[in-house]
């Protein structure tokens, strides 16, 4: 058995699996699509021995430069306030020793920057190995997260230091490559359309360990820089940051959601985007101390606020959930099938027409989708069925009765790990026969298309059936306004009858109704998140009614 593989069967990644197969195979599906990307924070340097943000004033306040322990005795102030005391220190100290020489303004604001940041750095990696081998040797899982960092379009890290392009070099340089491994970008404006491959993005500003290499012209250090990165960031100037964390799943790792102007993206994408979630790594140092209460709260905040989903992991769990996510899909698949009941996970939205069900679906693009139909719809379905000829209607269910067998041809070929929301399943065609001894025959129908020729073991996909109730007159106007011909009685009466068709699947779990009355498009999208993310998956065997449905037809 190869290393990768013994990794991927530890205990730990059993563990995760067991605990969050849904987030695994969702960041699993993204990383293949090249829409999945790290963001890491300082916690990720407590192995290498970093300083903590507030020994690292320390070690600035002691600086021979500066000798400002008194600011440092102080208590109760800002971390951020302190940082830019000790600037505000260190600049006052400056001009004092320049007041003789004849430099111009711009010139001796360029060396104060360059001596901060050159006090910042050597506080920075005090103490810290020149060598990479010995800098990580207590690392628990960053090179686990390698593979991720060089497939990905682009890795965030408000962290000052190199430490991932130093483990990028060290990458490359092992496997042979004539390429350092990375680009480091820095930049609050920057375009990011970079290729994948070990781009890392410092929003915050970048120190290299080496002094020939560049540092980043500006750094997020003291209280006012803070300032303006909020403000620039509510400008638009992170727009492209923004724009990242709108189009791309990411787990964030080592932070602590402190940072304003990172929580202000978070909230700004989960209000323009209310399907699209993020992952929030909960650092566990000890898994039997937890305060599970406490866990459950902090979770719903993020999952509210944020559009965060918490996975609370030890070290060991971090390195784990790397491997989950970057194993090949043919030894995950063995692996899964060993652990979990299931890791595929399907979500039919269904509901009457303007129920709301495509807006709710095109909310969830970060998923394997499937819209209402594959083709252009056939003529007449915009008519009610009472106003359909004979002919007209034959043709409309023979129509649905191919589409319904594409749909769930494109669910047997994407079978494969990942979340998969699907606008309307297959048993929505009874809703739309009005006569209902006609059930039995559409039943048939509809089975004889999935079961073509010789393929007549095929089945139905099963999966969890979310419907969406809403109140009839509203789902009139919005038929109205679709050019819908229909009316707010015929839309109950199709509401009621699927109903009563998906309340009879079994298990009876298997179906979630949400109440989509008086809510917005965005607070739908969220209970139905809720939904796919929180709740226990449960598949409802949509196949076996149908068959029911062929042999008894319209039951009251």
């Amino acid at each position: 058995m190869s290393n990768n593989n013994t990794a991927l069967r530890s205990d730990a990644s059993k563990s995760v699996l067991q605990r969050y197969a849904k987030a695994v195979v969702h960041m699993r599906q993204q990383f293949a699509r090249n829409q999945f990307g790290l963001v890491f924070g300082a916690g990720i340097g407590l192995d290498f021995k970093f300083p903590s943000w507030i020994a690292l004033l320390e070690r600035i306040a002691k600086h021979k430069d500066i000798q400002a322990n008194q600011l440092i005795a102080g208590t109760g102030v800002n971390s951020t306030t302190l940082a830019q005391q000790l600037f505000q220190y260190y600049k006052a100290k400056c001009d004092v020793d320049t007041s003789t020489d004849h430099k111009t303004s711009k010139m001796r604001e360029m060396e104060l920057r360059a001596g901060w940041r050159k006090i910042v750095r050597e506080c920075l990696y005090k103490d810290l190995p020149d060598n990479i081998n010995e800098l990580v040797r207590d690392d628990k899982y960053l090179k686990s997260l390698l593979p991720i960092i060089k497939k990905s379009p682009l890795t965030v890290t408000y962290n000052f230091d190199d430490t991932l392009q130093r483990l990028l070099l060290q990458e490359s340089k092992k496997n042979g490559e004539r390429t350092r491994g990375y680009r480091t970008l820095w930049s609050g404006n920057v375009q990011l359309n970079a290729r994948p491959g070990g781009v890392i993005y410092h929003p915050n500003g970048f120190l290299p360990h080496e002094e020939r290499e560049r540092p980043s012209d500006h750094m997020v250090f003291a209280e006012d820089a803070f300032a303006d990165q909020l403000i620039d960031s509510m400008a638009g100037r992170y727009a492209s940051l923004a724009t990242h964390f709108s189009q791309t799943t990411c787990l964030l790792i080592g932070l602590s959601l402190q940072d304003p102007t990172l929580k202000h993206l978070l909230r700004q994408s989960a209000i323009h985007f209310p399907g699209h979630f993020h992952y929030f790594v909960r650092f566990v140092r000890d898994a039997a101390k937890r305060d599970v209460a406490c866990d459950n709260a902090d979770a719903a905040a993020n999952f509210n606020v944020y559009n965060l989903n918490t996975l609370f992991l030890t070290a060991d769990e971090i390195s784990a959930l790397a491997t989950l996510i970057s194993a090949d899909e043919k030894d995950f698949s063995a692996f899964a099938q060993e652990i979990v009941q299931h890791w595929s996970f399907r979500f039919f939205v269904v509901g009457s027409v303007a129920a709301g069900k495509s807006t709710t679906v095109g909310n969830f693009r970060s998923m394997l989708t499937q819209d209402e139909w594959t083709e252009q719809r056939a003529p007449n379905m915009e008519k009610a069925p009472d106003l359909l000829t004979d002919d007209q209607k034959n043709e409309i269910d023979r129509w649905v009765a191919d589409q319904v067998n594409q749909k769930n041809l494109n669910l047997m070929n994407t079978a494969y790990s990942g979340i998969h929301v699907i606008d309307r399943a297959p048993l929505d065609a009874f809703a739309f026969t009005l006569d209902k001894t006609e059930w039995p025959a559409k039943a048939k129908l509809l089975r004889e298309a999935i079961t073509p020729g010789l393929a007549t073991d095929r089945r139905l996909v099963p999966g969890h059936v979310v419907f969406l109730k809403n109140h009839a007159g509203v789902m009139a106007e919005r038929a109205i306004s679709l050019h819908k011909n229909t009316t707010e009685e015929k839309l109950q009466t199709q509401q009621d009858e699927l109903l009563h068709v998906y309340k009879k699947l079994k298990p009876a779990i298997g179906l979630t109704i949400v109440n989509a009355f008086q809510k917005t498009p965005s607070e739908v999208v969220k209970e139905v998140a809720r939904v796919i993310f929180n709740n226990k998956y449960e598949e409802a065997d949509m196949h076996q009614l149908l068959l029911s449905i062929e042999e008894k037809g319209y039951e009251a």
